[in-house]
Parts: structure tokens; C-alpha cells; sequence
């Protein structure tokens, strides 16, 4: 009886001690709020990037605007695209990000909705 006692008594004082005010690792953070995730703003594009869109079919990006060009990465309906730039008649020049790296080269302009 007297174990479970001191027993009792210990896992008390161990909950108290763990409770003790002091929350330094729990502090919270009085920094103003990010622009994209609470105040609903979209962040500011990168000067060299015209538009983000999303293509309207799974496509590739290639190295060169031809479609017999290497192809640089595969990407799908969810990839943001970034456009870069409009000029060719076919082709646009834009930006993935996936998983860890960025690539630039070129896609369809079929694949990408009209811009309004």
C-alpha cells in the first residue's frame, strides 16, 4: 500500500513539474501573417513571370519549343505552371517546380487555358 502510494505521490509531482508555467517551447509566434496563407492575398509573382495557369490536359516540358525536343519533365493537371514568356505561335516558355527542383523549357500553348 505504501508503494502505490509513493507511487501515486511521484506520478503527481512528476505532472506538476511537467506543468510548471514555464512555455518556452510553446511560445507564440507575434509575427504578422503571411500574405498567401491567412489573408487570402495571392503572393506577389516573380518579376519574370507573367501568369500561373494549370493545363487543361497532362503534358511535357521541353528543353527547345519543338515537340521533338528533350523532354526536361512530365507534369499533370495539379502543376502550377508558370509562364514566362508568349511570343512563339506555338509554344510557351514557362516554369515548373517539382518536388525539389525547378525546370524551364517549353510547352504546348493548346494544353494551357485562353487567357481571358
Amino acid at each position: 500500500m505504501k508503494v502505490a502510494s509513493a507511487l501515486a505521490l511521484f506520478a503527481a509531482l512528476f505532472s506538476l513539474a511537467a506543468c510548471n508555467g514555464n512555455r518556452t517551447f510553446m511560445e507564440q509566434d507575434d509575427a504578422e501573417a503571411t500574405i498567401a496563407s491567412e489573408t487570402g492575398i495571392p503572393a506577389p509573382l516573380p518579376k519574370d513571370i507573367l501568369y500561373v495557369s494549370k493545363c487543361l490536359i497532362n503534358g511535357k516540358l521541353y528543353a527547345r519549343p519543338s515537340f521533338d525536343g528533350t523532354v526536361l519533365a512530365y507534369f499533370d493537371t495539379s502543376q502550377q505552371i508558370y509562364v514566362i514568356d508568349t511570343t512563339q505561335a506555338v509554344f510557351v516558355k514557362a516554369r515548373l517546380l517539382q518536388d525539389t527542383s525547378t525546370q524551364t523549357g517549353y510547352i504546348p500553348k493548346a494544353i494551357l487555358p485562353e487567357r481571358p
